[in-house]
């Protein structure tokens, strides 16, 4: 076993993590993970999700922090690093993990309007652009970050009725990419992580068997849950990585291969 594999309850001692859509099944997977790991975490997730769920990663750590955040709006991003460093002193890893899936309603793109499109992009694209314009300036003065964005594995085997979300999730690779060069100079990597298909008590209720249909798309054969991409964020946010920049590793036990 390697040492960061076995020594992970330091492997981010130290680290203040920004984390969007903390409050997700998903997003309160990352957050105990980080914790676990030894990161302070800013968890972000829209104003009125100060929920149980929430509440309970506050109190678990003292080094964890809820900043109200709608990452659609500039001043509000703006304010969530502010909040961060006023409390922490400085800004290492931000995690993209705010987006719109569970909540979309599958359907053809002829029956798609300007509206759907703008509600996605609004979340998945400038929403992540907001944060990370936001935390840059910190970044550059400590000539270090890292920025972990969050993609899916539907870019690279599409995925039917829903082109909007596919598309946004493709601007986010493509962003990922232009980034890492734009900010490499300044010591700033920025990777994305792309999951398959996350079976979690979010996409339970519409699931409809299709857990069970891309299990047998997959090399491993199996359910992915949340605690599958934690290890890959974790990475990410460590200095294991600190030699990989514009990437985008997908996490779906082998549906994917490119």
């Amino acid at each position: 076993m390697s040492s960061f594999a076995s020594d992970l309850s330091t492997a981010l001692a130290g680290r203040v993590v920004i984390l969007t859509g903390a409050g997700g099944p998903i997003g309160r997977v990352y957050a105990r993970r980080l914790m676990d790991a030894g990161a302070s975490v800013v968890l972000a997730e829209l104003p009125d999700a100060h929920t149980p769920a929430i509440e309970e990663l506050v109190t678990a750590s003292r080094h964890a922090l809820f900043v109200p955040t709608d990452v659609r709006d500039r001043t509000q991003t703006e304010r969530l690093i502010n909040k961060t460093l006023a409390a922490f002193g400085k800004a290492d890893v931000l995690i993209n993990n705010a987006a719109l899936y569970t909540s979309l309603v599958r359907q053809p793109m002829e029956r798609l309007e300007t509206a759907d499109w703008e509600q996605v992009l609004a979340v998945n694209v400038i929403g992540t652009f907001n944060c990370i314009r936001a935390v840059t300036p910190t970044m550059q003065k400590q000539a270090s970050g890292k920025i972990i964005n969050v993609a899916s594995n539907a870019v690279h085997k599409g995925l039917p009725q829903m082109l909007h979300y596919v598309a946004s999730k493709g601007a986010v690779v493509a962003m990922t990419r232009s980034m890492a060069r734009e900010l490499g100079p300044s010591g700033i990597t920025v990777n994305a992580i792309a999951p398959g298909y996350v079976y979690h008590e979010g996409t339970i209720p519409a699931d409809g068997g299709r857990n069970e249909q891309v299990k047998t798309l997959r090399a491993l054969g199996k359910t992915e849950t949340p605690e599958d991409l934690a290890g890959t964020i974790l990475f990410l946010s460590s200095a294991a990585s600190d030699f990989i920049t514009g990437q985008t590793i997908i996490v779906d036990g082998g549906e994917v291969f490119l």
